[in-house]
C-alpha cells in the first residue's frame, strides 16, 4: 500500500533535487568554470561560483522535475503503464525539460555537439547513481520489512 503524499514530502524531493544539482554544478564549476567562462550562463563567474539567477533556475527545473515524477510515478493521472514505461517516459520528459532550459535560459550552446555529449554523459552518470541508491533503499526497507515479518510470525 502507497502512503499518501503531503506538500512537504514534495518540498523535501524538490530540496533533493536542488540540492544534488547545485552540488554538481558547484564541482563542474571548480574543475572547468575558468574554461568555460564566457561559453555558458552557468559558468558566468568562471570557478568563482555561479551566478544567482541560475541558482533559482535550478530551483525551477527541481519543481518541475518533481511534477514530472508526481505524474509519471502516481496513479493520479496514470493508471495501466508499466514501470518501464514510466520510467523511460520520465527520462525522456526531463531530457526535453533540460534542453528547453539550457535553450531559453543559455545554460549552454545548444548548437553545439561536444555539450550535448557531456550532458548526456553527465545526466547518464546522475541517472545511474539515482537508479543505485534507489534499489538500495528499497532493498534495505524490503530486508526491515522482512525482517519485521520473521519476528512478528515469530511471536504468533
Amino acid at each position: 500500500m502507497e502512503e499518501k503524499k503531503h506538500l512537504l514530502d514534495y518540498l523535501e524531493q524538490i530540496l533533493v533535487i536542488f540540492g544534488v544539482s547545485l552540488l554538481i554544478v558547484s564541482v563542474i564549476c571548480v574543475v572547468v568554470g575558468d574554461h568555460a567562462k564566457g561559453y555558458s550562463s552557468m559558468f558566468e563567474f568562471g570557478s568563482e561560483g555561479i551566478p544567482v539567477r541560475v541558482v533559482f533556475q535550478y530551483l525551477l527545473s527541481s519543481a518541475c522535475i518533481t511534477a514530472l515524477r508526481f505524474l509519471f510515478f502516481s496513479d493520479v493521472l496514470i493508471k495501466k503503464m508499466s514501470m518501464v514505461k514510466r520510467t523511460g517516459s520520465m527520462v525522456v520528459s526531463v531530457i526535453i525539460l533540460i534542453a528547453v532550459f539550457a535553450y531559453y535560459f543559455q545554460w549552454f550552446p545548444v548548437d553545439d555537439p561536444k555539450c550535448w555529449v557531456a550532458f548526456f554523459v553527465s545526466f547518464s552518470v546522475n541517472f545511474a547513481v539515482s537508479v543505485a541508491v534507489s534499489a538500495w533503499r528499497e532493498y534495505t526497507e524490503n530486508k526491515k520489512l522482512a525482517s519485521g515479518l520473521q519476528n512478528l510470525k515469530k511471536q504468533q
